[in-house]
């Protein structure tokens, strides 16, 4: 029986895999761009042991891209049940602030997947994972630390973004490269002046969206979520 479905999955046809190097580094960019985002916004260290897994995660797929990985897909798939029970586990002792335990489970569950990217899907798993620890961490930011990193996800997102639409389209970098200017190793997707401009016109709708946005009273904290002291408690305030 177990032979028969192992040939069963032997015998099914691969995926079409994902050849544009240019596209996996820009996303495994924008991956630890939001690592290192909560970590400079909730001041932990999960970038020392996240971001090189990580990219050695994204090396391992890139070389195995072609191979069917049955086990080691396996063995991801209980990796990631073990970091949903612990996700559980720090939902409970943390009900007050749930944030960063979904910061740490989303951490978590890339650094498996980063294993396992053959397809262009993948890598666009990965793409909303980033963004959502990108999220995460401009709700847990109280300073202006966490500013620099959003422009740099900004500016990594943009070709991000380009590449991905080539990819869906087949277009392949190389080929529009040497068609449009010649072979040129460094064939960038978006120009930098039209990156620049795209930026800044970015930030200019963003800022003023956030200045038009009103402020609701109902956004502001009326009492913070604290306990009065125990010798405080039979104090009396005349």
């Amino acid at each position: 029986m177990v032979s028969q479905f192992w040939q069963r999955l032997e015998a099914k046809p691969l995926p079409p895999t994902e050849e544009s190097i240019s596209l996996r580094v820009l996303v495994q960019a924008l991956v630890v761009v939001g690592i290192v985002a909560v970590d400079v916004a909730a001041s932990t260290f999960w970038s020392l042991w996240a971001v090189p897994l990580s990219i050695v995660g994204a090396t391992w797929s890139w070389y195995r891209r072609r191979q069917r990985n049955i086990a080691l897909k396996f063995l991801l798939a209980l990796g990631m049940l073990l970091a949903l029970g612990a996700f559980l586990g720090n939902v409970f002792s943390q009900l007050n602030d749930t944030r960063l335990a979904l910061a740490q489970l989303l951490v978590q569950l890339q650094i498996l997947h980063s294993f396992d990217l053959p397809r262009r899907k993948d890598l666009g798993y990965s793409m909303v994972i980033g963004l959502i620890l990108l999220g995460v961490a401009g709700t847990v930011s109280q300073t202006l630390a966490f500013a620099p990193l959003l422009l740099v996800f900004l500016a990594i997102a943009l070709p991000v973004l380009v590449l991905d639409y080539q990819s869906r389209l087949g277009i392949s970098t190389a080929k529009k490269s040497k068609k449009l200017y010649g072979f040129t190793p460094n064939y960038s997707p978006i120009p930098l002046k039209r990156l620049i401009l795209f930026i800044g016109v970015i930030m200019a709708l963003g800022l003023t969206i956030f200045a038009l946005m009103p402020r609701f009273p109902g956004y502001q904290i009326q009492m913070y979520p604290v306990s009065a002291p125990g010798e405080m408690a039979n104090r009396r305030f005349d």
